[in-house]
């Protein structure tokens, strides 16, 4: 990793009067006040000798000494840690210099996550940090050498069942993947993919001796190179609930093959993807002092493609939920996040590349709200969370998690299926509109949304629970800024009942034509 030049390194020095735990937020800040002056001074604290003490920048705010711990342990025995969380910095010491140098050695080369933030690593002037009450000695609380601490600074209760937290998710996570990387540990019999704190996964195994040879081979380990970070830890339920088997959920054994699914696992993961690394972290050394030697498998980097989105050309008059609407035709969005110091440009992160690659192919260089759109690859992996962000002219926020909406198309199987790709035309479906809609009604909804309603509606359904149709406009982007404005606006029948309208882009070339099954 490239140090950041214009920050000083600072250390904690001891006896410090008057401060015999952590106090108030204005104790906390006067003994970080007094923790910065350098025990030792170096010509170039960047540069300094090796040494067992790390210094940690950009440490990501709320970032405990358990979680940077389990970041840094699999390099070896930590004897003490200092958080300085007002100026985001830690100092770990190490036992002995070799670890510490594996550390700063593998953050040159390998990014280092935590809490989904880059942290900077590199030798600290001291050959030691003084101890206070702002560090740690975590030799004291772990139960035997290796074994990664859990909440509380103890160790964890053994289960067989393991949460994984993914970090900087970069290449899709399947059932397949989860399974290829776990079964050399033990049986697999259950696996969840789902998102709630990031991309997590819960893998049921036979025992809790196949989840400890896992936790221990796998914890902080890649899945592929620089990327898919584990962070591995005891789940507290004793039995996962599948009922499909499908590339988000999957079970394993004798009872699962009787479940409905709707995706086919074709072959073996190997044959399906490429190998994309053999090694994580470059060969290191996992919890409990093993070297990391199983197979990554994945699909092959494509050159700066990811999953973020950059977006440049963009009206004044859009926000969040308006990007999101832009780009949920082509792919489940997890985050957007307008910039407010630079006009016109926002970022958006998809779950996949997949998604990225559609919203640029059908949306780049076309019109909206007068103004050409931009869409390309984001230099960053992920979006982090802002959430002391500004607001937009509208008064709504400049930053907002998707990740677990309603309205995203293409989180099951069934809407996957039932989702058309398709660039942006001037005439769309539109489902879920109340059972009594009319067209005066629906035109409606636009107006109010500051869009220009449609010049003709046709209805294939009405009555029942909803209505669906066709819609047309004059031209395809004047449809795509009603689109854009008005999809996912909410509704009321006369007796009071909620509709969320919503909209796709059709490839009917006439109204006449029936639209099929609308997307869920």
């Amino acid at each position: 990793s490239r140090p950041c030049n214009n920050m000083a390194e600072k250390h904690a020095l001891e006896g410090i009067a008057g401060f015999d735990h952590f106090g108030s937020d204005q104790k906390r800040i006067k003994l970080e006040e007094q923790a910065v002056v350098p025990v030792k001074v170096h010509a170039d604290p960047h540069n300094a000798p090796p040494s067992r003490v790390v210094h940690a920048r950009a440490v990501p705010d709320g970032c405990t000494h358990q979680q940077m711990l389990a970041a840094l342990q699999r390099f070896g025995k930590i004897t003490y840690v200092t958080m300085m969380p007002r100026l985001r910095q830690a100092l770990i010491e190490f036992e002995g210099t070799e670890e510490a140098m594996a550390c700063v050695q593998m953050a040159q080369t390998h990014q280092i996550y935590i809490l989904e933030r880059p942290v900077f690593f590199n030798f600290s002037t001291s050959q030691e940090i003084t101890r206070s009450p702002y560090g740690i000695s975590p030799s004291a609380n772990m139960v035997a050498p290796g074994v990664p601490m859990g909440q509380g600074d103890m160790m964890q209760t053994v289960n067989h069942i393991l949460l994984f937290t993914i970090f900087n998710p970069l290449y899709p996570i399947t059932v397949e993947v989860i399974r290829t990387i776990c079964s050399p540990y033990g049986f697999v019999q259950r696996i969840v993919i789902f998102r709630k704190n990031g991309l997590q996964v819960l893998v049921e195994f036979d025992s809790n001796a196949s989840a400890q040879r896992t936790k221990q081979q796998l914890d902080g380990a890649d899945i592929y190179a620089g990327c898919c970070t584990l962070k591995i830890e005891y789940a507290k339920t004793n039995r996962l609930n599948v009922y499909k088997n499908d590339e988000m959920t999957w079970d394993f054994t004798a009872q699962g093959r009787h479940l409905q699914s709707s995706y086919t696992r074709g072959g073996t993961v190997q044959q399906q993807m490429r190998a994309f690394s053999s090694s994580s972290f470059g060969g290191g050394t996992a919890a409990g002092g093993q070297t990391n030697n199983y197979s990554v498998v994945g699909t092959p980097a494509m050159a700066n493609n990811g999953s973020v989105l950059m977006l440049y050309g963009l009206s004044e008059r859009l926000n969040c939920e308006h990007l999101f609407n832009l780009l949920c035709s082509y792919g489940n969005v997890l985050k957007v996040k307008i910039l407010v110091n630079k006009s016109g440009s926002a970022m958006a992160h998809m779950d996949s590349q997949q998604g990225a690659r559609y919203a640029i192919q059908y949306l780049n260089g076309r019109l909206l709200l007068g103004q050409t759109l931009e869409l390309n690859y984001s230099r960053h992996s992920y979006i982090a969370d802002y959430s002391q962000g500004g607001t937009l002219p509208d008064g709504s926020p400049c930053w907002k998690d998707f990740s677990n909406s309603r309205n995203n198309r293409f989180m099951t199987a069934e809407g996957t299926s039932k989702n058309r790709i398709v660039a942006p035309g001037k005439i769309m479906h539109f489902y879920n509109a109340a059972p009594d809609s009319t067209e005066e009604s629906l035109k409606e909804v636009f107006t109010k949304s500051a869009a220009k309603p449609p010049t003709e509606i046709k209805f294939f359904s009405q009555g029942g629970k909803s209505s669906t149709g066709l819609m047309e406009w004059t031209d395809s982007d004047t449809a795509l800024d009603s689109f854009v404005l008005a999809n996912h606006q909410t509704f009321f029948t006369g007796s009071g009942q909620a509709f969320t309208l919503k909209l796709a882009f059709s490839n009917n070339t006439s109204l006449d034509q029936y639209p099929g099954s609308p997307t869920s």
